[in-house]
């Protein structure tokens, strides 16, 4: 049998062609989808959990507020907002991708078991935190290498087939979390931990790519966002899109889950896995197409219009989508579209403000910066707005986003006096 070697990546790259000498197959864009495959065990890994918080929080910790089980969430957000910044600052100093993978993978995969051993809440949150930092290293790294090897020419391309695989990660890591829920409260940890033993031994068969061999300092890497300061509009639509997601993944459990007299529909933790599935499906069909279709009509057009159409479906959820389980579906396969829809030319924009290869690391530590704030806050702000109700919850929400949407349309016609047109053919 013929021997496998590690995935090279040292070769040059011409515009939206694959050497096939990169790869021992004659399939072209072979290494995106590696790429891909790994972070959708590395997302699923986190995703997997979020099926049944409830069982595993308050069956085990008794007398926790809706606030105090948000913070579980919230946790694993502020260690990406903290360790997102610092991993893309050192990974540009040291011209290092596959290193970062390799410790996130092995610290995710210890942290997911230590969370089942600890009956002390403040001690799960800590454990909750340091895996949010592992778990950093590992996707971020990866969406890092595909912008290092990838060209304007097909940056929104790759980013789409990067993006699906992101999408099923995001959406079968829930769905798969409420099945083997049933087998036991601890089993989703126990498969979590496994996926990212497998993130460890795929990992072995990348190398670094080429282009980031020569370092950047750490004082251009903290001065980015002054010399690229067109960052703040990609890095603005992954807040706003973070936000409203970590609002989701804390809230839509809950509507689900909570009693018909608390405002719930009473459902088990299956039907909640099937509901962040089918918010996933659209999700995940959008991305390849709208990625290649913002090479050619330019990021901003699709970005507005998504974002516009999501914000007003949010805004509505939480008044109808309570009501049948049915009816939430729609909404939730309605937010999909959109969400399908904004989230490649999203990616693909940070490539486009960048013009340095070795300043990918810093550039998507930034992007990811904003949209961990986002995600940070989000369940928070959910576990206060809840005592209102839901209808008033994601109405705030919804709300946030036309707004933050309106900030981004003034920042790219008036502070860098763009038309909404192509804007991957000039920096």
């Amino acid at each position: 049998m013929e021997k496998l070697e590690p995935i090279d990546f040292q070769k040059e790259i011409k515009d939206d062609r694959i050497d096939e000498s990169l790869i021992p197959t004659k399939y072209p864009n072979l290494y995106i989808i590696f790429l891909g495959i790994i972070t959708l065990l590395a997302v699923a890994s986190t995703a997997i959990l979020h099926s049944n918080e409830q069982e595993f929080i308050l069956d085990r910790f008794v007398d926790i507020s809706s606030y105090e089980l948000s913070l579980f969430d919230t946790m694993v957000y502020v260690a990406y907002f903290i360790a997102g910044l610092v991993i893309g600052v050192l990974s540009d100093k040291f011209a290092k991708r596959k290193l970062f993978i390799l410790i996130g993978s092995i610290g995710a995969s210890i942290f997911f078991i230590f969370m089942t051993l600890t009956l002390n809440y403040a001690l799960l949150l800590f454990f909750r935190f340091i895996q949010g930092c592992f778990s950093i290293m590992v996707w971020q790294m990866l969406i890092t290498i595909i912008l290092d090897v990838s060209t304007p020419k097909n940056r929104g391309k790759n980013m789409g087939i990067y993006g699906v695989f992101l999408a099923i990660g995001m959406g079968l890591g829930p769905m798969l979390g409420g099945f083997i829920a049933e087998a036991g409260v601890f089993v989703p940890y126990y498969v979590a931990s496994g996926l990212m033993v497998i993130v460890l031994l795929l990992i072995l068969f990348l190398k670094d790519p080429d282009t980031v061999k020569e370092r950047s300092s750490l004082k251009e890497s903290l001065l980015f966002i002054k010399d690229k300061p067109k960052i703040i509009i990609p890095s603005l639509f992954n807040f706003l899109d973070r936000l409203h997601m970590g609002i989701i993944i804390f809230a839509l459990p809950l509507i689900i889950g909570q009693d018909v007299n608390e405002g719930g529909l009473g459902l088990d933790a299956k039907y909640r896995g099937i509901a962040f599935g089918i918010f996933a499906l659209p999700f995940i069909l959008l991305q390849y197409p709208f990625g290649r279709l913002s090479d050619k009509i330019g990021r901003y057009t699709p970005l507005i219009i998504g974002s516009c159409c999501y914000g007003i479906i949010l805004s509505l959820l939480g008044y109808f989508g309570k009501s049948t389980y049915s009816i939430l579906l729609i909404f939730l396969v309605l937010l999909g579209i959109f969400s399908g829809i904004t989230s490649p030319p999203t990616l693909a924009l940070i490539g486009d403000t960048i013009d340095n290869s070795k300043k990918h690391g810093v550039g998507m530590s930034v992007f990811t910066l904003f949209g961990n704030v986002g995600i940070a806050i989000g369940p928070s702000i959910a576990g206060l707005l809840l005592n209102h109700g839901y209808g008033l919850t994601f109405l705030v929400v919804g709300i946030l986003e036309l707004i933050f949407l309106t900030i981004n349309i003034l920042l790219i016609r008036f502070a860098f006096k763009e038309k909404i047109r192509p804007t991957h053919l000039s920096n």
